[in-house]
């Protein structure tokens, strides 16, 4: 979501409640009007200052302290607002079957059934506002490892048991930071995989300004070792700079690239392509990846007779958007970016633009894992989307 996206949302949000105070009640005062139009105001301009520290200040370390509450205020007035609304239009309807007076007098104002549901239900409403973000910023700070089993009868029998653990979506900046990663860290490092995939969108920022946050990453432990492939937050401020500094920290990117991994004289391919949002030279190409692991390792192009593997940062990407990785014989692909929508009901507005929200799905004849991720991005809150670390463990279709 970009910036004037954002701000977008946010003067919504300010017709809604302005709307809300026009006529929520029988009695309006120009007062009410104009507190609670300034009230959201304040709110706004604590969500637009939290844009604008995310989106040129990128939310180092010292600013966390403000940022992650600025951050935590916009899922309560998201959750106020829908809830604010819901009362409106059930008080609206409730007039127009019953007017009665709407500017009576002070002393004629009486609590009627209508006016106690409007006033009952504004402190529902802000209550349960604040309980779901509270329960969504806890959910937040809880990855765990989400089982996922892939069977093929193109994986060699070597490589029937081998475990993947699909890590993406970190996002520190504005609510997570170093703390958060090397938890992430040390749940992966306690699952005991063989390969350990990024798949995109690590920060929020430049690697200057938040590349130490990340740093616990250089502890993952597989025996295969660590793959990374780029998300659109790391074009969104400095993609090559992120690419120099994820491969100086031996976490090894592939740029449009791909690998051959072997165990027990068998081997499988792992191809990684850019985000698709990737500017010149590192635009996303399959088909470049493809030519390069044929170059270097002299397999088919195709992939002819092997089990292939795709990280791509989107399920859109790849398998989703062509039949490419068909062609070229991917299995199998692996994806984040969606968040499972992260907060709720977000969730319909990413349904719009992915083919898939998360879990295990077969797009174009491929196979894509997507992970909800294990980070959050903006508010450090998670509502029925609660964040994972899926570990995809392969086997041959023999082994069932």
């Amino acid at each position: 979501m970009t910036f004037w996206t954002m701000v977008l949302a946010g003067a919504v949000l300010v017709v809604a409640f302005i709307m809300y105070a026009l006529i929520r009640a029988p009695r309006l005062t120009a007062r009410w009007a104009v507190v609670v139009a300034l009230a959201t105001l304040v709110v706004l301009g604590g969500a637009v200052s939290w844009i604008w520290i995310d989106h040129f200040i990128a939310n180092m370390d010292r600013w966390r302290w403000l940022t992650a509450p600025l951050a935590t205020m916009m899922p309560v007035v998201l959750y106020t607002t829908i809830g604010l609304v819901a009362i409106t239009l059930v008080n609206w309807v409730w007039w127009a079957r019953d007017p009665g007076p709407r500017r009576a007098p002070r002393e004629a104002v009486v609590a009627t059934p209508r006016l106690r549901f409007v006033r009952g239900g504004t402190v529902v409403v802000v209550v349960a506002s604040l309980v779901v973000t509270g329960f969504g910023l806890r959910e937040a700070q809880r990855p765990t490892l989400t089982p996922v089993s892939y069977s093929s009868n193109q994986l060699p029998a070597q490589f029937d048991g081998f475990r993947i653990a699909l890590l993406s979506d970190i996002h520190v900046g504005a609510g997570l930071g170093r703390r958060f990663v090397q938890r992430v860290v040390d749940l992966v490092n306690a699952a005991d995989v063989d390969l350990v995939v990024i798949a995109g969108d690590l920060s929020n920022g430049t690697p200057a300004q938040l590349g130490d946050d990340l740093l616990p990453l250089t502890q993952l432990k597989a025996a295969f070792g660590v793959l990374v492939t780029t998300g659109n937050h790391e074009f969104d401020v400095d993609g090559q700079g992120w690419i120099d500094w994820l491969n100086a920290h031996d976490l090894p990117v592939l740029d449009n690239a791909g690998v051959v991994l072997m165990r027990g004289g068998a081997s499988i391919d792992v191809l990684g392509v850019n985000d698709r949002w990737a500017p010149a030279p590192h635009q996303a190409d399959l088909q470049a990846a493809a030519n390069q692991i044929n170059r270097v390792f002299g397999v088919p192009v195709d992939g002819t007779g092997r089990f292939r593997i795709l990280i791509a940062h989107e399920p859109l990407q790849g398998a989703g958007e062509s039949t490419l990785p068909a062609r070229l014989g991917v299995d199998l692909q692996l994806s984040g970016h969606t968040h499972g929508g992260q907060i709720w009901p977000l969730n319909y507005t990413i349904m719009m633009s992915q083919p898939v929200l998360d879990g295990t799905h077969v797009l174009n004849g491929v196979t894509v894992v997507t992970s909800r991720g294990a980070g959050s991005w903006g508010p450090p809150v998670r509502v029925a989307a609660p964040p994972e670390i899926p570990v995809i463990t392969l086997r041959t279709s023999a082994a069932g």
